[in-house]
């Protein structure tokens, strides 16, 4: 089993546009490391990432940036367990839209992982297709 956790959160007012740039450039070799998947959008100040793997290993990740300072009001949208990993097929486990094309593609995606008929992983898209929505 796989354990998946969504959340946003906005950047402080301390972040700098380099700092953001730093999360958004080392974050798929960090999880990585970690055997985790997932993505992140960062948009206007605000930030959702959906983190998958080892329950354990998604937690202490997730405790790590809920202390962030880079990070405020940090909310935990969605969190369950599933027997596939959502996002397996990137190679580099993460996808971070930087422009409309990329969050086109992303939604694309989530629509193509509802062929699975998998009513968990379904669910999850429904969400995240609703805050993506808001985000273009």
């Amino acid at each position: 089993m796989f354990y998946y956790l969504i959340y946003l959160s906005d950047s402080s007012n301390s972040t700098t546009p380099n700092a953001i740039q730093d999360i958004l450039d080392n974050v798929a070799d960090w999880n990585k490391e970690l055997d985790i998947s997932g993505f992140l959008v960062y948009r206007d100040g605000n930030f959702l990432q959906l983190l998958e793997g080892n329950k354990n290993e998604v937690l202490a990740l997730f405790s790590k940036i809920k202390n962030d300072k880079r990070h405020k009001n940090v909310t935990q949208i969605l969190e369950d367990e599933s027997e596939n990993r959502i996002f397996s097929d990137y190679e580099s486990g993460f996808l971070v839209p930087k422009n409309k094309l990329v969050l086109d593609k992303l939604n694309n995606y989530l629509l193509n992982l509802k062929l699975l008929e998998n009513q968990k992983i379904n669910s999850t898209i429904s969400i995240l297709e609703n805050i993506l929505a808001k985000m273009h």
